[in-house]
């Protein structure tokens, strides 16, 4: 049943690809010219992930629903998976910098003390952060917060793990100087949603990857896509979109014609789209996606993408 279904899908997609490829030529002919030295470090660094055998899949929190997210335990099974996690970063008290999503643990580790539980991770020590078990609620007890530090130690034994460093709250002059005391410059993406963050960064680490995210409505990041557009996408690496439903409808945020002409555009100029499904687990959502023609996506469901992905990828 799901291998018919899965013909289905590809099978409509094909209608809308064929009614597609003359905007995919009028973007591509449209596309301003990249000057050679951003094209080639655009071609240097996308390399080096087919040269190192990664897919560059980024996944959400570190190692999506399947682990207790941004630990170093959930790192390593992405990087297992020859995948990208991602990590979210955040300062602490006494200035280090820790893998935390939330601006307190009170969702990550509902077990601890009360006067650590609701205080903001900028008011907690490396010390406090410690005591802290982030893996108990999913069933891995044991697992605390890392410091950046100990997570780029790992990275710098090992040139095949990639990770997105999600800007929170952070100095970007201690991250800098941090990625290149450990050598992880060309391991790194810098990835925020603030253009002028990702400009900062690369004026910091300039042989770093850079990624920038958007969500929304399709007008909404078209609007973001006009403001980098104008700059013809300086310092950007990766374009990352968020793919979700509409409330009350069938439909989704960003229509295939849009998705495909954007990802022409960017093919042009060396650039990687990834849509990523918005906690979505359906894998029929991600098989219609690599059916019309989107080449890389994020998720929250490695396991999943990696059971689907070679039917369609080979």
């Amino acid at each position: 049943m799901k291998l018919e279904r899965r013909q289905l899908i590809k099978a409509a997609s094909g209608l809308v690809l064929a009614s597609g490829i003359p905007l995919f030529a009028q973007a591509l002919a449209a596309a301003p010219a990249v000057p050679s030295d951003e094209q080639a470090l655009r071609a240097q660094l996308t390399r080096m992930y087919a040269e190192q055998g990664i897919l560059p899949i980024p996944i959400h929190r570190g190692g999506g629903m399947h682990q207790p997210e941004n630990t170093i335990e959930a790192f390593e099974y992405s990087w297992a998976r020859n995948m990208v996690p991602e990590a979210d970063i955040r300062t602490s008290k006494d200035g280090v910098i820790v893998v935390i999503h939330d601006d307190t643990v009170t969702r990550t580790a509902p077990g601890a003390p009360e006067e650590i539980r609701h205080k903001p991770v900028h008011e907690l020590t490396l010390a406090e952060l410690k005591t802290v078990d982030v893996g108990a609620f999913r069933g891995y007890p044991g697992q605390r917060i890392p410091t950046l530090d100990e997570v780029f130690a790992v990275m710098a034994k090992d040139p095949r793990k990639f990770l997105h460093l999600d800007y929170k709250s952070i100095d970007l002059d201690v991250l800098s100087a941090m990625v290149k005391r450990h050598g992880v410059g060309k391991q790194v993406i810098f990835t925020t949603n603030r253009y002028d963050l990702i400009q900062q960064w690369r004026r910091r680490v300039p042989d770093s990857q850079t990624m920038i995210w958007m969500g929304g409505t399709q007008t909404e990041i078209e609007a973001i896509l006009n403001t980098l557009r104008t700059t013809d996408f300086k310092d950007v690496y990766i374009v990352h979109m968020h793919y979700r439903p509409v409330p009350g409808t069938e439909a989704f945020n960003m229509s295939d014609r849009f998705m495909l002409d954007v990802q022409a555009e960017l093919s042009a100029k060396g650039i990687i789209l990834q849509v990523q499904p918005w906690n979505i687990e359906d894998p029929l959502i991600y098989e219609r996606l690599f059916s019309i023609g989107i080449r890389n996506v994020g998720t929250d469901f490695p396991d999943m993408l990696r059971l689907i992905r070679p039917s369609f990828f080979p």
